[in-house]
């Protein structure tokens, strides 16, 4: 009997060692999982970032990496999380440089020439050229960082390739020889205006024509809102924020007609009830559609953030929303529970979430629902509590043959 309590004594001894070298495990942050997701998706050789479908280095991915990097101020820390000249020498070379037949405008030169690829020998779109704009501002802004400054993308190379996209309506398109829309339309003078703040001897909105472009800007108007093109037939959240926002670009306007009008519309898009209680909060893309999503919601407050009307947004909800997009890998998704997510929208959800607080503070202290964290054990102790169990088995034994 004697051994007995032994071993009963060793047993419950070894239960309690176990239990208490189980350390607690703290929750990842949604930051601690971003920021493992974007160093995990950074290409040390070819200085870019890449999505996990193909490893290929990428213009959106790089851009929304390093948005993502700049507001939640780690762009600015030396040394930078990455070689920042490794990057700007990535975008540069992405730069579509052959122009040997600009006679022929349905050669794929001729449409691609000047504007950013998506990666290498990749298509060329205008909303490829302005995140490609937007990262090649961000760089230029760590001027301090050594070799920024001595290299720099073909400004004149994009300023022809925004050309060849203008339209005799005054609007510009996604590629040169398609029909114009208006998100094409405010990325092109977006560009160009960059382009004039940064060398006026390219005098880039020498392009447009400003009468022509007010005209078809306007010919997108419907009620309160705007269309994708005057062709479309309902307006949108996306289109209205574009809308609005090139009118505002354009040097001869001063005030923007019809502001106060279409941020109200764009207000009333703001979801207060849904099946899904995490969707509350983010903005539809029209009247009734009832499809809250990220890229909506990012146009919807890019637009009232510029025009002052951030305010009379629901803050709580749309921090929940944009929080709730965040996917399992740590990137950021189009919807809540989306299963694939991207580094455009997780740079853009930082963006956003510095326009309602602190992004850094925010993502900081939010937990990541997919590592809620827990307990785990020193593996020492658990040799030791392994040692204990072969001994009680040993002890057992005896006891049996005794």
């Amino acid at each position: 009997m004697k051994r007995v309590k032994v071993i009963i004594i060793a047993f419950a001894f070894m239960l309690v060692l176990v239990a208490a070298t189980a350390q607690p495990v703290a929750a990842a942050s949604r930051s601690d999982s971003l920021r493992s997701y974007i160093s995990g998706r950074f290409d040390v050789e070819r200085g870019g970032y890449s999505p996990p479908s193909d490893n290929v280095v990428r213009v959106d991915a790089t851009y929304g990496a390093i948005l993502a990097l700049d507001e939640l101020g780690s762009l600015v820390a030396r040394p930078p999380p990455v070689n920042l000249t490794k990057i700007l020498n990535s975008l540069i070379i992405r730069q579509w440089n052959e122009d040997e037949d600009t006679n022929d405008t349905n050669s794929i030169d001729y449409k691609r020439y000047g504007g950013f690829s998506e990666y290498l020998i990749g298509p060329v779109t205008m909303n490829m050229n302005m995140m490609g704009i937007i990262l090649l501002d961000l760089l230029k802004n760590q001027a301090d960082y050594p070799g920024i400054t001595a290299i720099d993308i073909n400004r004149t190379a994009l300023k022809d390739h925004i050309i060849r996209t203008y339209t005799a309506e005054g609007a510009f398109s996604a590629i040169p020889g398609q029909n114009p829309e208006i998100v094409s339309t405010y990325q092109a003078l977006f560009i160009i205006d960059y382009l004039n703040n940064h060398d006026v001897t390219l005098n880039a909105w020498g392009i447009v024509n400003e009468t022509a472009t007010i005209e078809w800007i306007n010919s997108c108007r419907s009620g309160d809102g705007f269309k994708l093109s005057p062709e479309s037939d309902t307006i949108g959240v996306t289109a209205t924020a574009a809308g609005i926002m090139a009118l505002d670009l354009l040097p001869s306007i001063s005030t923007v007609p019809g502001l106060q009008a279409a941020t109200d519309w764009v207000l009333a898009r703001q979801i207060e009830d849904y099946v899904d209680e995490d969707f509350i909060g983010g903005f539809e893309e029209g009247v009734s559609t009832e499809d809250p999503n990220f890229k909506t919601t990012y146009f919807a407050l890019k637009l009232l953030e510029s025009s002052g009307d951030l305010v009379s947004v629901d803050q709580t909800t749309v921090t929940d929303f944009i929080l709730s997009c965040q996917v399992e890998d740590g990137s950021w998704g189009y919807i809540p529970g989306a299963e694939v997510g991207s580094l455009v929208y997780a740079g853009q959800a930082c963006e956003l979430l510095n326009f309602i607080g602190d992004a850094a503070s925010i993502l900081a202290s939010s937990e990541d629902p997919y590592s809620p964290g827990g307990f785990i054990l020193d593996w020492r102790y658990l040799v030791l509590a392994g040692i204990i169990i072969v001994a009680l088995v040993v002890a057992v034994v005896s006891v049996r043959r005794d």
